[in-house]
């Protein structure tokens, strides 16, 4: 982490560009996309949600980029069955998965290949715990008082432990999912990726006026090249063994 701290140091006006511009990109993408990623959540966790469903002719819909469900709620005193819709899981201002994505196309010193590993863990991840949230919704959404014209009732199975229990479940992924499960995943991606040299070297020179190969977003005339080879031993990027450790002895130094 200490050299991509120094790389950062070097390189973060290009580097806020870049995640400012692929946020506002993947933002707007994430409008059109959010709805087939909650059918795709859906489809996940339906055969777990017999497990935990314990109203019967319960119907999950997707609405948009929202999954609901329909519940009917038997009252025998009153000899009605009354409809509830809750909210189970809501896409359209959730945007973790384009954070993450904004953050790891804006890390300096990766290549493409690296950036798209990470890429395909971090969003496979962060989609373990938006799962997560959305089962959690399903037993929680079970324990809510029910409204009816007769005022509010205990749902059956009502238990205050486990709404107790389940309170602080949801309040545990409803922070977590501003934004902090996606900056802990990035941590973590940094932690295992950042540093690891690539096998793919450039086959010819790198010109003055190209991206060095460090991936810190310079040209090479103003980063590596511009060194000796003693100074390339202690610049941000050859410190931490990135892929230009070789790009240099081939193509520059």
């Amino acid at each position: 982490m200490a050299g991509f701290v120094r790389s950062l140091r070097a390189t973060w006006r290009p580097v806020l560009l870049r995640f400012a511009l692929a946020f506002a990109l993947l933002a707007l993408l994430w409008l059109a996309v959010a709805p087939a990623y909650a059918f795709l959540l859906a489809t996940l966790g339906k055969p777990l949600i017999p497990l935990l469903e314990a109203t019967r002719e319960t119907r999950y819909q997707i609405e948009g980029a929202t999954v609901v469900a329909l519940r009917r709620i038997p009252l025998p005193q009153q000899g009605e069955v009354v409809t509830i819709r809750r909210r189970l899981w809501d896409g359209a201002g959730d945007y973790n998965v384009a954070l993450l994505a904004a953050l790891l196309l804006a890390t300096p010193g990766w290549s493409w290949r690296q950036r798209g590993r990470a890429l395909a863990w971090g969003i496979g991840l962060l989609a373990l715990t938006q799962l997560a949230f959305f089962l959690v919704n399903v037993t929680y959404t079970q324990l809510w008082p029910i409204t009816t014209k007769y005022g509010p009732l205990r749902p059956p199975g009502f238990s205050s432990a486990k709404l107790v229990l389940f309170d602080w479940l949801y309040a545990f992924f409803e922070f977590m999912g501003r934004g902090f499960f996606a900056l802990l995943l990035y941590l973590g991606l940094l932690t295992f990726t950042w540093g690891r040299p690539d096998a793919i070297t450039p086959a010819h020179p790198v010109g003055r006026n190209a991206p060095c190969p460090c991936g810190s977003g310079l040209k090479a005339k103003r980063c590596c090249r511009s060194q000796t080879p003693n100074q390339r031993r202690d610049s941000a990027c050859l410190a931490v063994g990135c892929s230009c450790t070789l790009a240099l002895r081939r193509g520059i130094a």
